[in-house]
């Protein structure tokens, strides 16, 4: 179990570093905007063109690492106070809810993507294609499913989740 997951750690954080390397880049654009807006009192052609884009795959790309590492919110008030085999019992229930949780997303923004690339979308300033954004942000949700379905094997199998290192 933990070499599968090691596996899936590398992957899913080398999503995760993409998504905070967009983030940063988004920020970076960001404030250069309005430095450029405050020089010249005009804005930087097609920025707010790139950071739509950009944020899309920075959601997609943050939730595989954090199902993984297990980061999600959950309540847990109910399996406090009930016996240790039905907080399991419930453990597995919310673990397998998200895996189909998040088969559905992958699966609707595969739809997504599919209308996307078929009607030809562009973004309005630069003209860039919207497609491939959105084909990368589904291969991130597509990542998420099979990482979730390990994590509930693991709460099955009574592994918890693994202290990892930032």
């Amino acid at each position: 179990m933990q070499r599968i997951e090691r596996h899936f750690l590398f992957l899913t954080r080398a999503a995760a570093i993409l998504g905070v390397f967009f983030l940063l880049l988004v920020a970076g654009l960001s404030v250069v905007d309005i430095l450029v807006r405050e020089a010249t009192g005009r804005p930087i052609r097609g920025a707010a063109d790139i950071a739509s884009l950009l944020t899309i795959i920075i959601i997609a790309a943050c939730f595989p690492a954090g199902l993984l590492e297990r980061r999600q919110i959950k309540v847990t008030f109910l399996g406090a106070m009930m016996p240790p085999m039905v907080n399991r019992a419930l453990e597995v229930f919310g673990a397998l809810m998200t895996a189909l949780m998040f088969l559905a997303i992958a699966y609707y923004v595969t739809l997504h993507a599919q209308r996307v690339s078929a009607s030809a979308e562009y973004s309005m300033v630069l003209n860039m294609p919207i497609a491939p954004w959105w084909w990368v942000a589904t291969a991130c949700f597509w990542l998420c499913v099979p990482a979730q379905f390990f994590v509930t094997v693991a709460e099955i199998l009574g592994h918890p989740a693994q202290e990892h290192e930032a």
